[in-house]
């Protein structure tokens, strides 16, 4: 990651509210649209690989092709932050484009948190780095 590029936002929920014509007052509440949860960052030394899981297209070790068309892809992201806390999103749309960075051409990331089919995963996890463990495989 590119220098101080990391951020998480929610964004705020959206929600009509019914007015009484008579009293000016809110009676009753629309249906409520949560905000998008993102994950923004920028990749700022890379290599043809990693553009390629970003912006899709093929990669050998010294070239790089971008795609036709519309590039779907999906993630599963973990991020730590400074105070020692993981935050997973299992399963995020992940949209990037080429960026100047600080007179350089970094790879700007942005994953949208998404509902994973399996209704018994959580669409976001925040985990306290103390119940993390490395693996051994």
């Amino acid at each position: 990651m590119h220098q101080d590029t990391w951020t998480l936002e929610e964004s705020e929920p959206q929600q009509d509210g019914y007015r009484n014509q008579l009293t000016g007052s809110i009676y009753r509440m629309g249906t409520k649209t949560m905000g998008e949860v993102t994950v923004n960052w920028t990749i700022g030394k890379y290599d043809y690989f990693t553009k390629a899981e970003f912006l899709g297209g093929v990669a050998t070790a010294t070239s790089w092709k971008r795609p036709r068309g519309i590039v779907e892809i999906h993630k599963a992201l973990i991020a730590l932050t400074e105070d020692n806390q993981y935050v997973v999103l299992p399963y995020a749309n992940v949209s990037s484009r080429e960026a100047n960075t600080d007179g350089a051409i970094g790879l700007a990331v942005k994953g949208t948190m998404m509902e994973p089919d399996n209704e018994e995963i959580m669409p976001e996890y925040w985990f306290d780095s103390s119940e993390v463990t490395a693996s051994n495989d």
